[in-house]
């Protein structure tokens, strides 16, 4: 046999299938919005670092035709048909950029250059030159053109380079940020990691607080060290240990009052039985002996209802609801009611008016059925029974009155309990009707109230909840 533990553990089940992990849905979810973090970052730290590059690049193309603009105002013997060499050290170029220049007159002649540059070129000036972008790929060019004026003459001027260097740049700058980034990225994921099982902690010291305990142990559990995400979880578990706590309270209280009270009933019945044996012996068994042992065996038979129908109307025991009409459920227990008072010459009343409510039929028939053996029993034979129903207030009212000597005020309360018999109560009762009707009207999320009634008696009225019109 497998071992079950020590005692007050239960066996460990088997998992039925691989349960999600919190842990790991929270580092799913976290990466990858750390990762859109870093990503932003990097690029946001690209873009001004080629914005950067950009602006160097520019400044030395600036520069570059600001000094040959200066060189050919300068130039006594005419205009310099090469760039100098300090403005191409300007340019921050590689030995492998190419460098372009065009330099054109007041009649648009070529005055020096002007190879690899085309015609329309944006027309700036020294104030505010002209930046332009020509070519694709591996031959885009990157100029600045101006207008300048040299010996009382106006030229244009374009000077333009191949972006190598400033390309290879920016890899290098974006190859210099992927690494640290990377690095980042994992040493994110690590402390995300640790901080989500830092974070869960708490949870072991619960799991293991629960486990240890054994069935019968429903103390709430501690709150103090519970983080604020997970209290409303514990303070759930804690309410539904109350209602574990109360439910096997009442179920330990039930059984105990069922064996006592079906002590008396069975040991009258077993010694009723012992009597007609010795009786049997001696000469034919009489009407009398077996009058008595039928009436002990219903008595026994009631109280092994009544019990039953208390079993079923406690709370936790299922209870099948529907929506129905109360006054046909009156009517459909009147068919059982009705024979029995005519027996007895009892007179039942019925004012009954159409009553909507969602109940269950089954823990409501027998609600009424104990209110009316109640009133036939102690009305007795002649006695008078009046029943009512109707809505009244967005409630569902029944009202069960009787001609008996009825209850005083300071035992109404008391009588609602269980197996509560008061002096010169009927010996064939069992204490259980009206507590029967009062957890049933509990189970409905109703209210009972007793007082007097107009035939002289007891007054039981009923007040549930009615469904919305």
């Amino acid at each position: 046999m497998p071992d079950a533990g020590p005692p007050g553990r239960r066996p460990r089940a088997a998992p039925a299938g691989r349960a999600a992990s919190l842990r790991r849905q929270l580092f799913f979810w976290l990466l990858p919005v750390a990762g859109v973090a870093l990503f932003v970052s990097a690029l946001a730290d690209y873009l001004v670092a080629r914005d950067a590059a950009s602006q160097a690049h520019d400044q030395g193309l600036l520069d570059a035709a600001t000094t040959y603009a200066e060189r050919v105002q300068l130039s006594p013997q005419g205009v310099p048909r090469d760039m100098p060499a300090v403005a191409q050290r300007m340019l921050l170029a590689e030995p492998d950029d190419r460098v372009f220049f065009r330099l054109v007159d007041a009649n648009g002649i070529v005055a020096a250059g002007g190879a690899g540059l085309p015609d329309d070129l944006p027309d700036g000036s020294a104030e505010a030159p002209a930046f332009f972008d020509l070519g694709e790929g591996q031959q885009r060019l990157r100029g600045v053109a101006m207008r300048f004026e040299a010996g009382g003459r106006p030229f244009r001027l374009a000077v333009a380079t191949t972006t190598r260097k400033r390309d290879r740049l920016m890899a290098e700058v974006l190859l210099g940020m992927a690494v640290p980034e990377a690095l980042v990225f994992m040493m994110t994921g690590l402390l995300l990691a640790f901080g989500i099982r830092r974070g869960l902690a708490p949870i072991a010291p619960l799991r293991r607080e629960i486990a240890r305990r054994s069935h019968s142990d429903l103390d709430p559990l501690d709150m103090a060290p519970v983080p604020e995400e997970i209290r409303p979880v514990v303070a759930e578990i804690n309410d539904l240990f109350a209602r574990l706590d109360r439910a096997l309270r009442a179920q330990r209280d039930f059984v105990a009052d069922a064996a006592h009270q079906l002590r008396t009933p069975v040991a009258g019945l077993l010694a009723q039985v012992e009597a007609a044996e010795r009786a049997a012996a001696a000469r034919p068994l009489g009407a009398a002996e077996l009058a008595g042992v039928a009436a002990t065996a219903r008595r026994l038979s009631r109280l092994v209802a009544q019990l039953l129908a208390l079993a079923r109307a406690e709370p936790g025991a299922p209870l099948p609801m529907e929506d129905l009409d109360l006054a046909e459920v009156v009517r459909e227990g009147a068919e059982e009611w009705l024979p029995r008072a005519f027996a007895h010459d009892v007179d039942i009343q019925f004012d009954l008016a159409r009553t909507p409510l969602t109940g269950s039929r089954i823990a409501l028939r027998e609600m009424l059925a104990n209110l009316v053996d109640n009133a036939m029993r102690h009305g007795g034979p002649g006695g008078r029974i009046r029943i009512g129903c109707h809505p009244a207030d967005g409630e569902a009212r029944i009202v069960v009155e009787d001609a008996g000597p009825g209850i005083a005020p300071g035992d109404r309360e008391r009588v609602l309990e269980r197996f509560c018999r008061l002096p010169g109560a009927h010996p064939d009762g069992s204490g259980l009707g009206l507590a029967i009707v009062r957890a049933v009207v509990a189970r409905h999320g109703g209210d009972i109230r007793l007082g007097e009634s107009a035939l002289g008696g007891l007054a039981v009225d009923i007040r549930l909840p009615a469904p919305a019109p």
